[in-house]
């Protein structure tokens, strides 16, 4: 199965430097008590993957964002043209917004920036580095997901099934830290986490030693 049952294993926040469970969430009362099935993870292109093979040969087309739409007056049908970036024009009934925080088609329909000032979205004044791998941890089948929390800074594993894990590093800096931040040996990620997380749980350095670096990617977070 490419779900993985969580909810019926501990789950919560943790002291990132004592290593002590702060708070847990019990996950599995609330299910046990309405009868209802424990929570879970799938990885995205597994669920997606899901979702496309329900569907129709030819029905998704990827590869083309949008750029622009206009739409026809309600006296006309109301059908939406769509422009994409190879300049193809694409027409339909209902154009969905499903493009994400940067999304062209929110942006043409409120007549506002695709980035930046006026266009809604606002640097919540995080970065975080996001690393997937195959990590065989010591609480396996024991723990869901650990938030190990502290000053400026936190930690999250959590296991997405079939002995695959995901971690975040969550860190207070400005916007672009990426390109401004200098690290170790020409731009390791670990190296850089392993001296920032110095002291934190051994569970963060272990996780972070057997990550490579190309499993690894940073982004700055943003909210709408």
């Amino acid at each position: 199965s490419k779900f993985t049952v969580t909810g019926d294993k501990r789950n919560g926040i943790k002291d990132g430097i004592r290593d002590e469970w702060y708070a847990e969430f019990d996950l599995a009362s609330p299910a046990v008590d309405r009868s209802m099935p424990f929570t879970g993870v799938i990885d995205r292109p597994d669920l997606q993957q899901i979702y496309l093979d329900a569907l129709p040969d030819g029905m998704v087309q990827n590869g083309n964002g949008v750029v622009s739409y206009t739409q026809d007056d309600a006296d006309d049908g109301g059908r939406v043209s769509v422009t994409l970036d190879n300049g193809r024009i694409v027409e339909g009934d209902v154009l969905i917004g499903a493009d994400g925080i940067w999304s062209a088609v929110r942006a043409n329909m409120r007549d506002e920036p695709l980035k930046g000032e006026g266009s809604g979205v606002a640097y919540s004044g995080y970065t975080v580095f996001a690393g997937e791998l195959k990590y065989d941890s010591f609480d396996h089948g024991k723990v869901g997901y650990k938030v190990y929390i502290g000053p400026g800074q936190y930690f999250v594993i959590t296991d997405i099934g079939n002995g695959n894990y995901q971690w975040y590093a969550f860190l207070a800096r400005p916007p672009g830290s990426a390109e401004t931040e200098t690290k170790p040996d020409g731009g390791s990620n670990v190296k850089y986490l392993s001296a920032i997380f110095e002291g934190w749980s051994k569970d963060i350095h272990h996780i972070l030693t057997a990550t490579k670096e190309h499993e690894i990617a940073q982004r700055d977070l943003y909210d709408r």
